[in-house]
């Protein structure tokens, strides 16, 4: 099935890296839904951006049937999360998705000739964050450059035009780090993982959030383990 997709990430001069990210729509398939996964994590979970205004984070079936507990698929089912299209923040403009990785986060090793086709964004400054946003734009938005180029000081990382027309815009910018507190709770486990798994180099953690905009936000994040307790960097 043919596709449109923007491959990106953020890494810095050192060889390091964060997770790396897809957003893609299926060409000549009637509708213009927009999809966004980790790709680092194997593509285990999407945000579905429906052209209805129906939008959902949900795990891929493959990865619900083989790795996902019976406990929680009673509980909770394949999505994670549900929610309505927000309203726009300026007219013809609709932020679906943000993506804030702080700096110390970009620290996975990598070998860049093995990533091709991504788009890299450079790391913020130490103690600052990149904040990613994913936005759609009717056909009809006159956009002289790209989404808050002037008013946030946003840098473009690429775009791509759907089917109807509607643009995908995915840009970046710095900002400061919000505190996040730390996770003092028991972990739930995939099958086949356990808490030794979480004792290795380089791991790293996806947190859900909302903002007050109606958007949704993934924090992108190293995890420590310290004592026992998990706290991000």
């Amino acid at each position: 099935m043919a596709e449109k997709s923007i491959r990106f990430g953020i890494n810095d001069d050192k060889g390091y890296r964060s997770s790396t990210w897809k957003c893609w729509s299926r060409s000549n398939v009637g509708k213009n839904d927009v999809y966004l996964a980790c790709r680092s994590l194997g593509c285990a979970f999407k945000a579905s951006l429906h052209q209805s205004g129906y939008w959902h984070v949900a795990y891929s079936n493959n990865f619900f049937e083989k790795k996902v507990e019976s406990s929680e698929k009673i509980e909770k089912g394949r999505f994670i999360e549900k929610w309505f299209k927000p309203k726009e923040i300026a007219p013809g403009i609709t932020l679906a998705y943000r993506i804030v990785t702080p700096s110390s986060s970009v620290n996975v090793p990598y070998d860049k000739s093995n990533f091709k086709r991504i788009h890299w964004i450079s790391n913020a400054n130490t103690g600052k964050a990149t904040e990613i946003s994913i936005l759609i734009s009717k056909p009809s938005t006159q956009i002289s450059n790209w989404p808050g180029k002037n008013s946030m000081n946003t840098k473009l990382v690429a775009t791509m035009i759907l089917d109807n027309n509607e643009v995908v815009w995915i840009v970046y910018r710095e900002i400061d780090m919000l505190k996040l507190p730390n996770l003092n709770t028991d972990p739930k486990y995939f099958k086949g993982k356990s808490k030794k798994d979480l004792i290795c180099d380089n791991l790293r953690i996806l947190i859900f959030g909302k903002e007050i905009d109606g958007s949704r936000v993934f924090y992108d994040c190293a995890l420590e383990i310290n004592n026992g307790d998990m706290s991000k960097g």
